[in-house]
């Protein structure tokens, strides 16, 4: 009997699935190698650092340096104030949607994720002293660890002490020139008494005349450029903008006596809103729940005169 095949071929041709096999998990292997880490970047939200927030209390964030600006994803479920180098954070209502939180700091930039949750187990979160800015993302990889940024608000410091001298030569104003924008609720009244520019920030100085036998004691003020606020004639809406501004000066935390008249003052970052812009301030209460208003059209604004 005469085979098609000598035995050579026979022999390579059964070493040629193992040959084949080898080069499949070679070329898999170099494959697998090529493959770059991530940017922390680029991560998924379940990677980055939780930040548990509640309704019912605040959650502070204290960081290495100076921070300037705060960016929440889903800004109007969640309360925001900056104080130096720490944010506090408070959820609006009960079960908020999961949202990124972006802060800047000194000259570098952090990012984690807030999560609701009833009872926070953590309510303070020190990033200080070596404190871990985020968790570990496989390799040397860590979430929060920023860059440099040429354009950060390096000079925080300063800038803020002038904003408080300036905003102290605002508290001296004898006359509003704003006196008819007001907002009135809960017999709460709430006007703009004074606003000044200079090339960094917008000078506020606001009204409240507590005509209640209860104590007025805020807790948050927010800030927020809201644009395309209002429609055409006879057109439609388009899809609106909010902002939120963190105050750069002035007390948040201050109370109006019952029966009486106090002026509260801030400094915002200057900024330019077209016609169908407004700034919105809102005043929440600390031991309740009345809620103030204002909303100050973008002419107010961007014509008010030089401090």
């Amino acid at each position: 009997m005469r085979f098609p095949f000598s035995f050579a071929s026979c022999a390579l041709l059964a070493l040629l699935p193992g040959t084949l096999q080898a080069q499949t998990l070679a070329s898999t292997a170099t494959r697998t190698a090529s493959v770059q880490v991530p940017h922390p970047a680029n991560v998924a939200p379940k990677m980055q650092l939780e930040i548990a927030v509640s309704d019912s209390s605040t959650t502070y964030l204290v960081f290495p340096g100076p921070v300037s600006l705060v960016d929440v994803g889903q800004a109007p479920h969640y309360l925001v104030k900056i104080e130096s180098n720490a944010v506090f954070v408070r959820a609006k209502r009960r079960n908020p949607p999961p949202t990124p939180i972006l802060v800047r700091y000194g000259s570098r930039y952090w990012m984690g994720h807030l999560v609701y949750t009833g009872r926070p187990v953590l309510q303070l979160y020190d990033f200080q002293d070596g404190g871990a800015l985020g968790v570990s993302a496989g390799g040397n990889a860590r979430n929060g660890a920023g860059v440099d940024d040429a354009l950060a608000l390096d000079q925080g410091h300063g800038k803020r002490e002038l904003a408080e001298t300036r905003l102290a030569k605002l508290a001296t104003a004898k006359h509003a020139d704003t006196s008819g924008l007001r907002t009135a609720d809960n017999d709460l009244v709430l006007s703009l008494a004074n606003v000044r520019n200079d090339k960094d920030f917008t000078y506020l100085r606001l009204k409240l005349r507590n005509t209640t036998t209860i104590d007025y004691a805020v807790d948050f003020t927010d800030f927020e450029l809201v644009e395309n606020s209002r429609k055409k004639f006879l057109g439609k809406k388009k899809n609106e903008a909010r902002r939120p501004l963190a105050p750069a000066g002035g007390a948040e935390s201050q109370t109006i006596p019952a029966r009486a008249t106090g002026y509260l003052l801030y400094a915002v970052p200057l900024y330019a809103a077209t016609d169908r812009g407004h700034l919105e301030i809102t005043l929440r209460e600390k031991f309740g729940a009345r809620v103030l208003v204002l909303k100050v059209p973008s002419k107010v604004i961007n014509t008010a005169a030089a401090i």
